[in-house]
């Protein structure tokens, strides 16, 4: 019985053994396979995690950028700042300044125009009534208007004469107690002495002695304005010929420069303006 019960022992051992081995093979090809899926896992979690370490990369790096473009466009907003600040505080000096300036010029102007009421009253009433014709007269009564004018009026009106002369030139013809002529145009200037023996020779003389003087200057504006005068102590030899000789030089004047147009006016016995 014990030998029996030993040998079927022996037999069982002999007949689990290729069991035995099977199951390891299968455990070990199982092992096998869990080790190449986690292999396969580590790859893959491996490639997730470099592409998400990349991807958190590029966005700090676009970050970076949006903080750094708005840091830039925050310094510009303040550099636009700050010069708009200095434009308008310098904008507002210069106001203040030509404020400043005005103020003084109209107090100024306050003060040249400042006629004595009384000395006006005699003075007119000592004179004959102003005629419209008469140059000086109209000066003059153009005077005394600015000078009971409004101080800005008065500005108004010496920022068109301004503004005119931009276009426009004045000369001045005048007749001296000496018995010269002198003609400025500017800072251009020439003068002269009548040598001629007759009133004849002597407007001949004016008309070609101012066209020379007239050819030495620059090109003339579109309007050129003659105020023609002559000193009260001028003898009519020497005066009487020059206002005679204005409408054949200007005849001349108009003839050589047609773009521009010549006009004169006499304002009789003035004192020297030159």
């Amino acid at each position: 019985m014990r030998l029996s019960t030993s040998w079927w022992s022996r037999r069982t051992r002999f007949q689990l053994t290729p069991l035995m081995d099977l199951l390891l093979i299968i455990v070990f090809a199982q092992f096998l396979d869990v080790r190449e899926t986690s292999q396969q896992e580590a790859i893959s979690l491996q490639s997730q995690r470099e592409r998400l370490t990349m991807e958190i990369a590029r966005e700090r790096s676009e970050l970076e950028g949006i903080r750094q473009a708005m840091q830039r466009q925050q310094r510009e907003l303040e550099r636009q700042r700050d010069q708009a600040r200095a434009a308008r505080d310098q904008a507002y000096a210069q106001t203040d300044a030509q404020a400043a300036q005005m103020q003084v010029a109209m107090d100024l102007i306050g003060d040249w125009f400042t006629l004595d009421e009384n000395a006006i009253t005699e003075t007119s009433s000592n004179k004959k009534p102003a005629s419209l014709d008469d140059p000086i007269e109209q000066a003059v009564a153009e005077a005394k208007r600015l000078g009971r004018a409004a101080p800005d009026a008065v500005i108004r009106f010496l920022i068109g004469h301004d503004e005119l002369l931009k276009r426009a030139e004045i000369w001045t013809v005048h007749a001296d107690g000496n018995g010269n002529v002198a003609i400025e145009a500017g800072q251009q200037r020439d003068s002269f002495r009548l040598e001629g023996k007759t009133q004849a020779a002597r407007t001949s003389e004016v008309t070609d002695r101012l066209f020379a003087a007239y050819k030495q200057f620059p090109q003339p504006k579109g309007l050129v304005i003659l105020l023609v005068s002559f000193a009260p102590q001028s003898v009519a030899g020497v005066y009487q010929p020059l206002v005679d000789a204005i409408p054949k030089t200007l005849e001349r004047l108009r003839a050589d420069t047609p773009e521009s147009r010549f006009e004169y006016t006499v304002l009789g016995a003035t004192p020297d303006p030159l």
